[in-house]
């Protein structure tokens, strides 16, 4: 990523944690720059754009310090759950910190994202659980997208009332599914 383009999406992650989504605006970070904001759209599509690649290096982190962690537990079933667990805790505080209507417009990018950073690492962790015969065999790209499906709706319902805690009864259903 050119030094521009990195300026851009570092102002505009500033500018995101300091106001949110919804109040954070390209002349802002146009402003802050020093730019104008057609030398914005050189490098991005506009908002949603940026966002997008803020949501995935932030993804590829977290898929990285997710892989580390769970890398000397015992159990194939073990790191699944951690992985899934740091999620949902993530996931939860996210829904605590972002009122209703600017998750869902953030969730459509973060969905993606999502999808794509932690779907690698399942993928992983699900071909070696069936390597070791701890998972049942299959495949392991199809396994991925049922957990992931089943975990991004799940969000969707504690997005909905937060008061919802079945985190114990899914993780306990995924593990069933894979073995």
């Amino acid at each position: 990523m050119n030094t521009t383009k990195r300026q851009i999406a570092e102002a505009f992650d500033r500018r995101l944690n300091d106001v949110g989504y919804d109040r954070t605006t390209l002349d802002d970070v146009a402003s802050e720059l020093h730019i104008s904001k057609k030398t914005i759209y050189v490098h991005f599509d506009g908002k949603r754009d940026i966002y997008a690649q803020i949501v995935a290096e932030r993804a590829a982190r977290e898929k990285m310090r997710l892989a580390a962690a769970v890398a000397t537990l015992p159990t194939y079933s073990a790191r699944v759950v951690a992985v899934l667990t740091s999620l949902l805790d993530s996931a939860r505080a996210h829904i605590r910190d972002t009122d209703r209507e600017e998750w869902l417009r953030e969730y459509e990018v973060a969905a993606d994202a999502f999808r794509q950073a932690t779907g690698e690492l399942l993928r992983e962790l699900i071909t070696g659980g069936m390597e070791a015969g701890e998972f049942a065999p299959g495949d392991a790209e199809f396994a991925e997208h049922m957990i992931s499906a089943m975990m991004l709706d799940y969000v969707v319902m504690v997005r909905d009332d937060p008061s919802i805690d079945h985190d114990s009864e899914l993780l306990g259903r995924v593990l069933k599914f894979l073995k």
